[in-house]
């Protein structure tokens, strides 16, 4: 599973619907993809800035265009620039983990200069929900039920197989009590919850049965970046700034949208 495929069952109630007290999802989404594109070595984050730029890593940087193979050697079947002659549209990758990182590869490479991590976080053209979504559909890990009503009911996902959320659960139940090494994937999903104020919400019966309270379970999540392998603090995959710069880009949109709320409220 993707760190953005886990991020959307988290916040995801069984029957489909966002749970009510979930704001800013689709900034969870768009950093849990992130996060996967830098665990792979797709993409570099500008070192020892607050708000980096992201740029796709090595050859994937200079194909001027959509992503090409280095995407395939970082573990994920991203597509070519072109069709076999290199000319023309991509062939499309078919729905599943694939298609997700091939949808963040060509986002970023279809801008004309490297994005801020605070602009992706909020943009619709890095939003991964509908990708996911048909991703967890292909794996049969979720249903489809279509859009009713001219639109009035919107389409759902309802959960068909519990059973990969669980296993993400129990993942997190022991990064939290201290159970074991911390895969770095896991920590970056906590970080990435932890930053949409979620935590004591989406991870309560995890955090219960950890023996934290909301404030351990705070400082357990922060301090998890710590823990992991040498491999993972060092360049721009390092683990802790990269949650870092992510969740001051979530806490960042989440001003902005509030003082434009405010400034609205009150013309």
């Amino acid at each position: 599973m993707l760190i953005c495929e886990d991020i959307l069952l988290l916040l995801t109630r069984d029957d489909g619907r966002t749970e009510a007290w979930v704001t800013y999802r689709s900034c969870a989404l768009a950093a849990g993809l992130l996060a996967d594109l830098a665990l792979a070595d797709c993409i570099e984050f500008e070192t020892d800035k607050k708000n980096p730029k992201v740029t796709l890593a090595g050859e994937l940087s200079g194909a001027g265009g959509a992503p090409g193979g280095a995407g395939a050697t970082a573990g994920s079947p991203v597509g070519r620039p072109g069709g076999p002659d290199g000319i023309g549209e991509a062939p499309a990758v078919p729905d599943g983990p694939g298609a997700v990182m091939d949808f963040g590869l060509r986002a970023l490479a279809g801008r004309s200069k490297p994005p801020r991590v605070e602009t992706l976080v909020v943009a619709d053209w890095f939003n991964p929900q509908e990708v996911v979504s048909r991703s967890l559909v292909a794996q049969g890990v979720v249903g489809l039920e279509e859009k009713k009503f001219l639109g009035l009911k919107p389409e759902r996902y309802p959960v068909l197989d519990p059973e990969p959320e669980n296993r993400t659960r129990a993942r997190l139940a022991d990064a939290l009590a201290g159970r074991g090494p911390v895969a770095p994937a896991d920590a970056m999903i906590l970080g990435i919850i932890q930053g949409i104020d979620a935590a004591k919400q989406v991870l309560s019966d995890e955090v219960q049965q950890a023996g934290l309270k909301d404030r351990e379970a705070k400082k357990r999540i922060e301090s998890l970046a710590e823990e992991l392998p040498e491999d993972a603090q060092q360049g721009s995959r390092a683990i802790k700034s990269v949650i870092e710069s992510m969740n001051a880009a979530i806490v960042g949109a989440v001003v902005a949208t509030t003082v434009a709320g405010t400034t609205a409220a009150g013309s």
